[in-house]
């Protein structure tokens, strides 16, 4: 298309550039926010060739540096000094396209352009690895993604079993015993509590004992998971020292609807739907969904459950609204509520006597988010946001055949407010951040005992932590080979005082088909308010459990360094060396100058000094169009640095493999391949669990209209766990079958 030279400038080149916070105008200054006097615009839009559909989240830039994206209508505009450029409209799924222009001072021209979808397998874009969107081959960090089409060919429920056949990530639930066994992730070795979960940028809270149970969160609006590898407390601040798990929620594309109905082995039934909207500037989606399981039970020679029946409903709104062109106004709004059952048994020698208790659990959650997003001049953004996210749990137990029972109510909720500006400059895309978080938690135990009479314990008092937090990110395309990210957090903690994270990563092609990549980071957690407040009283076990107010906050320093080569087209090969050491770990340990008689007491304290180290191995492989083929391999050596042992729960060697064909009949068929090497169960490693291997199959494929139908199976050779062999961690669950059926409205 060729450019078109307007006699007079367009309404928008009269609108003042929005004011900003004066604290964020002092910190950027005035120069990144307004252009010179005798700066040129270039502005127009980006439709898709053929069709004629507005594109949007195009990135439209000039090689000086200057850039903006597309709003939800295709448009856009950029100020660039007189002269001569190229300006180029780029985005993932379709060819680039290219157009020189000379400008005159003063001067407005319109430069529209249209895109042709590109025949080529595009590489996926993320946002975690830098906080803004950025395509997986050019990130200077390891990471992985899982895009929705994988999500749906697999059959997982949650994001729990999305994760499984990530390579360097470990899920062992059976690992966690003592915490209700939640699906929590390790990353390079590094456990669950020191992984940050976010949905949709904003941190999960409320864990048991500091562990999300990624089970807890259903995948029905789940538009793809991002996983960075290493530590990221200098962009995402606490609780990032092994990595971060990004969960990105579906937004509205085109308007219709969804039904989906499930059912599978175990009493596995779900119901969801979806309703998305678009009118104007005006997009909002509405999901629905229930999952409900029975409970496992293996050896009905006993009262126990090894695997307790829950039922969770989930609902979220979205909504967006392009107010005027590039002011943006998002809310959204998630509940959860989960439900579970099950029935544990205690033998009490004394009296030679079995009781039995009852566990009717419920949790629920309530998150709220508001933001308004503003395109500045140069094609920067202005982000400010507030957050709310909120939980209550109820965990009762039951003495069948009594009154007794005991009811443990924890309720906790975070409240953020952010500020984040994005500026572009001559190939750097600086990135400051401004972040104010406040997040409150009790626990209170109420007892009933057999003669009806209640008693309350305080386990953690009405708690408090405010945190003001300060970052600054420099993302630098130095020439068309090198990339550069570098950056650090300053954080101000109403307890610890201040913390500083910097963190820097390089990325350099040294050729068409082999490019290196480094980096180096610093991590942090701080003492959650359980940790410092708890008071868990099970005297009449003889133990006792009690936080610690002089905990100081966990530390980690991490070195990734990779490779990654395409000697042929259809062929990646790709390989990351890591070593993370850590220090000022916090367990628990025995406190003999307060055990009370009989009742030992232990308490929180910083004892651990780790090191995890080793190789992840990815391979690629694409024969012709119907066959792909990928697979990973984990090498993993994780000690304790006091004791020299290994750390229990680490699979030294870790095997992820799958094959995806396409059918002639536009279906699609998966086999995957997961296989752990054998772990030690504990720190004296005198239990040793097995080496545990699974095999998945999938298929997919629509069928009459609008329905498609999918089947499964997990654990294809029932593979499980042997209840005569003590340690042996593999999974409680055999073999499960599980079908769909979706239909699009």
């Amino acid at each position: 298309m060729a450019a078109v030279r307007p006699t007079k400038a367009p309404p928008s080149a009269g609108r003042q550039t929005p004011r900003l916070p004066r604290c964020l105008g002092l910190l950027l200054g005035g120069t990144f926010l307004t252009p010179p006097a005798d700066a040129s615009q270039v502005g127009g839009s980006v439709v898709e060739a053929g069709s004629g559909r507005p594109l949007p989240h195009v990135s439209v830039a000039s090689a000086g540096g200057a850039a903006a994206v597309t709003d939800s209508l295709g448009r856009y505009e950029i100020s660039l000094p007189p002269g001569r450029h190229r300006v180029v409209a780029r985005r993932v799924g379709y060819d680039p396209q290219s157009r020189r222009v000379d400008l005159r001072s003063g001067e407005y021209l319109r430069l529209d352009f249209a895109l042709r979808v590109s025949p080529l397998a595009q590489p996926p874009t993320l946002i975690t690895a830098t906080g803004r969107p950025k395509s997986a081959a050019e990130l200077t960090v390891p990471a992985a993604i899982v895009g929705r089409e994988a999500i749906e060919l697999s059959g997982a429920a949650n994001v729990a079993e999305v994760l499984e056949d990530v390579a360097g990530l470990n899920l062992h639930s059976s690992l966690y015993d003592y915490l209700g066994s939640p699906s929590g992730v390790m990353i390079q070795g590094i456990d669950p509590r020191r992984v940050l979960i976010l949905v949709d940028g904003a941190r999960v809270i409320g864990g048991s004992g500091g562990v999300i149970d990624l089970a807890e969160l259903p995948v029905c609006q789940v538009e793809r998971v991002e996983v960075v590898r290493g530590p990221h407390s200098a962009l995402y601040g606490s609780e990032a020292m092994g990595g971060v798990v990004h969960v990105l929620t579906r937004s509205p594309r085109e308007p219709g609807g969804e039904l989906n109905l499930g059912l599978g082995s175990g009493g596995l039934s779900s119901v969801e739907g979806r309703g998305s909207l678009m009118r104007g500037g005006l997009s909002a989606t509405v999901v629905t969904a229930r999952t409900a399981r029975d409970a496992l039970d293996r050896y009905p020679q006993d009262p126990d459950t090894d695997i307790d029946a829950h039922t969770r409903t989930y609902a979220q709104g979205k909504v967006r609204w392009e107010a005027r062109p590039g002011l943006m106004v998002r809310g959204s709004g998630r509940w959860l509520l989960q439900e579970e059952e099950g029935v544990s048994s205690q033998y009490f020698a004394p009296l030679d006597k079995t009781y039995v208790w009852r566990f009717p659990d419920r949790m629920r959650r309530v998150d709220l988010r508001a933001g308004v997003e503003r395109r500045l001049a140069g094609g920067g953004t202005l982000l400010a946001e507030l957050s709310r996210d909120g939980f209550d749990k109820l965990s009762r137990e039951e003495l069948t055949g009594s009154r007794e029972a005991r009811d443990r109510s924890t309720a906790g909720a975070l409240t953020r407010r952010r500020l984040r500006a994005v500026h572009l400059l001559r190939g750097h895309a600086l990135t400051l951040g401004l972040e104010h978080s406040r997040e409150d938690l009790d626990v209170v135990l109420e007892r009933t005992l057999a003669v009806g009479e209640r008693r309350s314990t305080v386990e953690v008092p009405p708690s408090k932590v405010d945190v003001a937090e300060a970052y600054l990110q420099d993302d630098w395309q130095a020439g068309g080979r090198t990339g550069v990210v570098w950056g650090a957090r300053y954080q101000r903690h109403s307890r610890y005082g201040s913390q500083l994270t910097p963190k820097i990563s390089v990325a350099h092609r040294l050729s068409g088909s082999l490019r290196v990549r480094a980096s180096y980071g610093r991590g942090y957690r701080a003492p959650s308010l359980k940790e410092l407040h708890f008071v868990f009283d099970h005297s009449n076990l003889g133990y006792k459990v009690l936080g610690n107010p002089s905990l100081r906050p966990e530390h980690t320093r991490g070195l990734n360094l990779g490779l990654e080569l395409e000697p042929a087209r259809a062929l990646d090969l790709s390989v990351n060396l890591f070593h993370n050491r850590l220090r000022n770990l916090i367990h628990t340990e025995a406190d003999p100058a307060r055990t009370e008689g009989r009742v030992a007491v232990y308490s929180y304290a910083n004892v651990g000094q780790a090191v995890t180290r080793g190789a992840e191995l990815a391979m690629g492989l694409r024969l012709g169009d119907p066959l792909v083929v990928k697979g990973d391999y984990t090498l993993l050596e994780a000690t304790d640095r006091e004791t020299g042992r290994e750390l229990p729960g680490r699979p030294r060697h870790a095997v992820r493999a799958r094959a995806t064909w396409s059918l002639p009949t536009g279906g699609r068929l998966e086999v995957k391949l997961r296989r752990d090497s054998a772990v030690w169960v504990d720190a004296e490693e005198t239990l040793r669990s097995p080496a545990g291997h699974e095999w998945d199959a999938n298929a997919e494929q629509p069928l009459r209209g609008p329905l498609v139908l999918r089947l499964g199976v997990e654990n294809l050779l029932d593979s499980r766990r042997d209840p005569e062999r003590p340690g042996d961690l593999r999974s409680l669950r055999g073999r499960e079958v599980r079908g769909s059926l979706r239909a699009r409205l």
